[in-house]
């Protein structure tokens, strides 16, 4: 006959005796702040080109002699946004809380979780979702750029395998034939990061062919220099691209580290440096010294760990999917005998349009 494999762990709710509090307590996670601050693309279901157009230069003294431009008058250039489709499957089994207070009023033949259960499994499920998207969009993997195991290879730290249907990077120097189950500490899944190509993967595969102007070095970034550092990022930038103004982004981390600085550079208070929209409300990041208001460092959620710097100008970087509301509604769902499988799939994908407005320091 064959089983239902549990999809909770019930230990902690399983022993009937005493009372519950009716309302649970659900987890705390970032939300989907990656689709909510970039530039986004919807309705993408197929690659779509990204083109951009450069004039070239032209202008010369009067010559009524000459009729004809001395060259090409611009180029287009094109970049692509490739959709990448990802998915989280539920399977509900309503019969695994028989045995628990929250099994009250639960039909023997009840096709979803009881009610008192069933709202916060789906909230919190949801919010696990976007967390997991949010997490691991940065770095995120192309799933298409990643080879089968091999077991004949010798895995080195960072290297990425598909092995029986599961995506996993190498965190230990492994030997040939050793896997993800023969030596599981050696490996770490990376299924939720295996979807998409990240903003941060996009720029060190890029970082050797940007021209040296885009390459800003700052060094190692803590809270003892992380004003200057910063404000020197900036200053590296050309001047004609620091007068269009933008956003340099960042992880909350490098964020913190320039917020301490600044108590002991600015020693009488730092509100002048502080975003504020149109009715005076404080807004998330800070106003980069000397920019006048054009420029933000902005610590985004989804950067976290990263110590890298890099600007967005004129909206540069785009997210890409198909619709924003795929990323809380299922889809088929599919009945057996004791539940049903459902599934949430979406599409996702990140690019810069224009490499000549991408500044990055020289951390990762």
């Amino acid at each position: 006959m064959a089983t239902v494999t549990q999809q909770n762990d019930i230990t902690a709710i399983g022993n009937y005796a005493g009372t519950y509090e009716r309302q649970i307590r659900l987890s705390v996670f970032n939300g989907l702040d990656i689709v909510n601050d970039l530039n986004v693309v919807r309705n993408l279901t197929a690659p779509r080109n990204l083109p951009k157009y450069a004039a070239n230069d032209g202008f010369r003294p009067l010559d009524t002699s000459i009729v004809d431009p001395s060259g090409l008058a611009g180029k287009f250039s094109i970049r692509k946004l490739v959709p990448r489709v990802g998915m989280k499957i539920f399977r509900i089994v309503p019969e695994e809380l028989r045995k628990t207070y929250l099994s009250e009023g639960l039909s023997p033949n009840a096709k979803e979780y009881p009610g008192g259960f069933a709202e916060y499994y789906w909230a919190e499920q949801i919010k696990k979702l976007q967390s997991e998207i949010n997490d691991n969009s940065y770095n995120g993997i192309d799933s298409e750029d990643i080879l089968p195991y091999d077991a004949g290879t010798a895995y080195t730290v960072g290297s990425t395998l598909l092995y029986d249907k599961d995506y996993f990077e190498v965190v230990t120097a492994t030997t040939a034939g050793q896997t993800p189950v023969s030596h599981a500490a050696k490996f770490k899944n990376i299924n939720n990061k295996a979807v998409a190509k990240g903003p941060g993967t996009i720029i060190k595969e890029v970082y050797a062919t940007l021209p040296a102007r885009n390459k800003i070095a700052t060094g190692t970034i803590d809270r003892t220099n992380a004003f200057r550092k910063i404000t020197d990022f900036y200053l590296g930038i050309p001047e004609e691209i620091r007068a269009l103004g933008g956003i340099i982004r960042c992880s909350r981390g490098v964020y913190d580290d320039y917020c301490q600085n600044l108590l002991t550079t600015f020693t009488n208070g730092t509100d002048f440096m502080q975003v504020v929209d149109a009715s005076g409300k404080k807004m998330s990041g800070m106003y980069i010294f000397g920019s006048d208001g054009l420029w933000i460092l902005k610590p985004q959620s989804w950067m976290r760990g990263s110590r890298r710097l890099f600007t967005d100008v004129n909206r540069n970087l785009y997210v890409g999917t198909d619709q924003t509301a795929d990323f809380n509604s299922l889809g088929q769902i599919v009945p057996f005998l004791h539940g049903y499988t459902t599934v949430m799939k979406m599409i996702l994908a990140f690019n810069f349009a224009d490499l000549d407005l991408l500044f990055v320091n020289d951390q990762e």
